[in-house]
């Protein structure tokens, strides 16, 4: 071989492991760069505060590092409005969100909306009645791009449990804001339980809770209250205090009434519930389908809050107690 031609093959070799070079190190910069994901978030009720820490703190464990590798787009608790809601489900969705987690009711529907003909996976967590509201398709089939965790039924059972508490109370009165779309479907469900029970169950409409201070106020003292889940009067401690310095025993399905001294909760754990989601979550970022990922249930607790029974005169039995997961005294 000429010796001339030595310099171009060196020169050739040289050429061509640079360029190998440049491309493993390109391919390396590609591979050190993690994913990164935004998650709009959407809420209007106070009391499911909760379920956002709980999604957080579970995301966090799962190697959704805030800051880092996920981006929580959230502007706080929106006003109980529809067109509010609307509109922050809309911005996000304009934003291209990898994920939107709709708290409650409300923001998952109008999300459902908002994300029809797209590819941006809605996780509720939670909601009343999935199917009935036409969230879903049903449970186990969610189909669309829709799922999450539904609060379940605890009403039927919430109800019972304040009949067996308080057996004397004739009536049960139920006070609402009637245009509260999570307090119409949870009403509608109390008066089917309420009616099948043999319970006598009244309505009571009120826009604010002076509104609920003053109705409780005209009660009778052996009545009972049934709390249903109203943000617009939010929180229930001024008309829990209410009900009691009347003799009034008070019982509801509602997690948040655990801490405001309510006779008897029979409801699900917030913070349990964001952690649901979590995983659900990591499924979905992770390439899962929201329409093959089953729509889970939140567990259900008992509290019995023994100095509110004691402030309305009753005696709750030892049998009850030891069925009750939490007991106040």
């Amino acid at each position: 071989m000429p010796r001339n031609q030595h310099p171009r093959v060196s020169r050739t070799a040289f050429v061509t492991r640079l360029l190998l070079t440049a491309v493993v190190l390109v391919a390396c910069g590609r591979a050190a760069v993690p994913k990164t994901h935004t998650i709009g978030v959407v809420t209007y009720n106070p009391i499911l505060a909760p379920v956002l820490d709980g999604f957080k703190t579970k995301m966090a464990a799962l190697g959704y590092v805030e800051g880092q590798n996920v981006t929580y787009l959230h502007r706080g608790l929106l006003r109980p409005d529809r067109e509010v809601v609307a509109h922050e489900v809309e911005s996000l969705v304009q934003q291209r969100v990898d994920l939107l987690l709709t708290l409650g009711t409300e923001p998952t529907l109008a999300a459902k909306k908002a994300t029809a003909g797209t590819t941006i996976p809605v996780l509720f967590a939670p909601t009343l009645d999935p199917v009935g509201t036409g969230v879903v398709a049903s449970l186990t089939r969610p189909g669309g791009n829709v799922t999450g965790v539904h609060n379940g039924d605890p009403i039927p059972k919430a109800l019972e449990w304040l009949h067996r508490v308080a057996p004397r109370a004739g009536t049960i009165y139920t006070i609402y804001h009637p245009k509260d779309a999570v307090a119409q479907t949870a009403t509608r469900t109390l008066v089917a339980v309420a009616s099948s029970m043999g319970i006598d169950l009244r309505l009571i409409e009120a826009h604010s809770p002076e509104e609920g201070k003053t109705a409780i106020a005209k009660l009778p003292s052996g009545a009972a209250i049934f709390f249903v889940s109203t943000p617009s009067l939010e929180p229930l401690g001024a008309l829990v205090q209410t009900a009691s310095t009347r003799g009034i025993a008070t019982g509801a399905q509602n997690h948040r009434s655990r801490e405001t001294a309510v006779l008897v909760t029979y409801a699900g754990d917030w913070g349990s519930m964001g952690q649901q989601a979590a995983r659900l979550a990591d499924q979905i970022l992770k390439g899962a389908k929201p329409a093959d990922l089953p729509v889970e249930t939140a567990e259900h607790f008992l509290r019995i809050d023994l100095r509110t029974a004691t402030a309305v005169g009753l005696d709750v039995p030892d049998e009850i107690l030891r069925q009750a997961d939490v007991v106040v005294r």
